[in-house]
């Protein structure tokens, strides 16, 4: 969904239905708003299909030729969500749909339940780990899991590394989440047979490139005997704290602990043997709470779409049922259950495809994998089944492009705007079967009944908001904590709306320390701006928060000049002292020194706010004429230096 959205709604059939989207005020997120990844924005898999989720919404396209991506398959988007490559395995194509050169040999298996993942270097958006994995069955198949490293060199992605060795005996299995602060990735494969069939092997990228020694954990059961133990997903949470599995003939789901700052696993909790008639496909739910399994038989046995609640204490002993159906080749309706995967708009999209690896027009889809057991609505959006995503005539097979799973740790609600008295538009990741909603701002009471509210919080400061949606009668909460920053306080004025110049001279103003600057109508954009012609002067200030306020000044022509009399029984307070008068705020140095007829000192001042009174050592001074003398400095500025003014005159005392 797109920031933000004003729009008039209907309610139809006790569900939210959008009526119109006009984007009448165009709000740009800041660089300090949340940006959501959208590596994992374009999806290639079965044949010819190809999903979008820049908009938010899966787009459904076909890709161009007779591209046949029957199992594992990964891609790869940049920061943007622009498709840069995607392989099966044994070929990479490039976002335009052709082959990387020397890109068609790679030793993968396209038939492997993961084939491949693509991993970035941390803080380096032009080099690229495409890792491949083979099935173990030898001496036919023996390649192992390996590694190339495709660069981008004078703008063409180009493999400089290819087939590098890791892991000799290993499952069809390969996963990778980053560390919290996104520097370090961890690639997790999985050995197979009795040398390493209970281990795990969580190989290191950093800014330095891959570590090619392993942490290995030795956790769970061990995959070997049948081969087809070699198949089935791993996956890690969206948050990266927990990865699960399936060893499929044995009919085991397992659930571990992992720890993102030095790769290590434990076992958390398992299913035991024989618990489910071969699972295959895994994904957890964007909210870390729900695991979802689908089991995929050999035979013609009933097909499962499970939900396990990991909050509960027993969740492999207690599975919920969210769909089946039983394998009939010939039949119009569903098959065969395949891999599972979740996508930026939150929702859970499961392959479908036919005995006989025979391609589906749609894919299945859980619209709310947070929520428990069948309200998760698998196929059912606004109290409508549904057949789930229609692929627009290309076809679904086994498999779902396998991604880092850090690439889909999105949020439930998103906002732009943090900075006070700006209204902060807020959105949901995932709009799906909502009939109501209301937020709770926490400030003073105020609440919204809108898909994409806002609000424009009293003070700065830190809130708790929640958003609660309803659907049949069920409630769903969830809460974040915003920050409201205070906005940059610039005074160029230095306390005043006018400032005063002294002719040939300038003066430099100072915005402060902040980040951005823009001055008008100069439109300069540094701290410090030097004035030297009258007028008004404005600037507008960014700081770290990117929050914006501006401040202005007028800037007038100083005149600087001294009474020639004055009389100190006036009882106009103006007339009984002599001093200057004038713009005096327009000076930066000010001696001032008056003399009688004999030359003598009769008074000084260096404030140009005191004056002489008439006086001298406490009495009277002599009616007549006296000689003055005023010395003055202009300020400086990055122009020019200080200029000092020097003024001589007489003023006539009188009483």
């Amino acid at each position: 969904m797109n920031f933000p959205k004003l729009f008039s709604h209907l309610l139809i059939s006790g569900v939210i239905m959008l009526a119109c989207v006009t984007d009448l005020v165009a709000q740009e997120p800041t660089p300090c708003d949340y940006k959501r990844p959208r590596q994992a924005d374009n999806w290639n898999f079965g044949e010819r299909a190809q999903l979008n989720f820049n908009s938010g919404n899966p787009q459904a396209t076909i890709m161009p030729g007779s591209i046949n991506l029957p199992n594992g398959v990964a891609s790869i988007s940049d920061e943007n969500g622009q498709l840069l490559f995607f392989t099966d395995g044994i070929r990479i194509w490039s976002g335009g749909y052709y082959f990387l050169n020397d890109a068609t040999d790679l030793s993968g298996n396209n038939f492997s339940s993961q084939s491949s993942i693509i991993v970035p270097q941390p803080g380096n958006p032009d080099r690229y780990y495409v890792f491949t994995v083979d099935m173990y069955i030898p001496p036919v198949f023996n390649k192992g899991v390996r590694y190339s490293v495709v660069e981008r060199i004078n703008f063409a992605w180009t493999i400089t590394q290819k087939n590098e060795i890791l892991l000799n005996s290993n499952a069809q299995k390969i996963t990778s989440v980053a560390n919290d602060d996104k520097t370090v990735f961890w690639v997790v494969a999985h050995g197979y047979a009795a040398a390493s069939g209970n281990r795990f092997f969580a190989y290191k990228i950093d800014a330095a490139g891959l570590n090619i020694t392993p942490s290995i954990s030795v956790a769970g059961s061990n995959h070997a005997g049948n081969e087809n133990n070699n198949a089935g997903y791993m996956k890690a949470s969206p948050d990266g704290n927990r990865i699960a599995l399936v060893i499929p003939h044995d009919g085991i789901v397992e659930l571990f602990d992992f720890d993102k700052a030095g790769g290590t696993i434990t076992l958390a909790q398992g299913s035991g043997a024989g618990a489910f008639n071969y699972p295959f496909g895994l994904e957890f739910s964007p909210d870390n709470s729900k695991l979802y399994m689908t089991t995929s038989p050999l035979g013609d046995n009933i097909n499962y779409l499970y939900q396990f609640d990991l909050n509960t204490t027993n969740y492999f002993s207690n599975p919920f049922v969210v769909h089946q159906y039983a394998v009939n080749q010939f039949e119009g309706a569903d098959s065969l259950m395949g891999a599972l995967q979740l996508a930026p708009d939150g929702k859970i999209y499961m392959a479908k495809f036919r005995k006989g690896v025979i391609g589906k027009q749609s894919i299945g889809v859980i619209y709310n994998p947070n929520r428990p057991g069948a309200e998760c609505n698998y196929n059912s959006l606004n109290g409508n089944s549904n057949n789930g995503l229609n692929l627009n005539g290309a076809a679904s097979l086994i498999g779902m492009p396998n991604f880092v799973t850090s690439f889909l740790d999105i949020p439930h609600f998103n906002w732009i705007n943090q900075c006070h008295t700006e209204i902060t538009y807020f959105d949901l990741r995932n709009d799906a079967n909502i009939s109501q909603i209301n937020w709770n701002f926490n400030d003073n009471g105020a609440t919204s009944s809108q898909i994409e509210a806002q609000h424009t919080f009293t003070n700065p400061g830190t809130y708790v908001v929640e958003v609660t949606e309803s659907y049949n009668g069920r409630n769903y909460s969830s809460n974040r904590s915003i920050t409201i920053h205070p906005l940059p306080a610039s005074d160029i004025g230095q306390g005043s709306d006018t400032l005063y110049l002294l002719p040939n001279s300038s003066i430099r103003l100072d915005a402060g320390e902040f980040d951005q600057y823009l001055w008008e109508p100069s439109g300069t954009t540094d701290r410090y701006f030097d004035v030297t012609e009258d007028g008004w002067i404005k600037v507008t200030v960014t700081d770290d928060n990117c929050c914006k306020n501006s401040d202005s000044v007028f800037i007038v022509f100083a005149s600087i000049y001294l009474p020639n009399a004055f009389n100190p029984n006036s009882t106009i307070q103006q007339n009984s002292t002599f001093k200057v008068l004038g713009a005096a705020s327009a000076l930066a140095k000010f001696n001032f020194y008056v003399y009688n007829r004999w030359g003598q000192l009769v008074f000084s001042a260096t404030d140009p706010a005191k004056g002489w009174d008439g006086k001298v050592k406490g009495e009277p001074a002599p009616i007549g004429t006296y000689a003055w003398v005023l010395i003055y400095e202009s300020y400086a500025s990055g122009l020019q230096g200080a200029k000092e003014i020097i003024q001589r005159g007489t003023v006539n005392l009188i009483r």
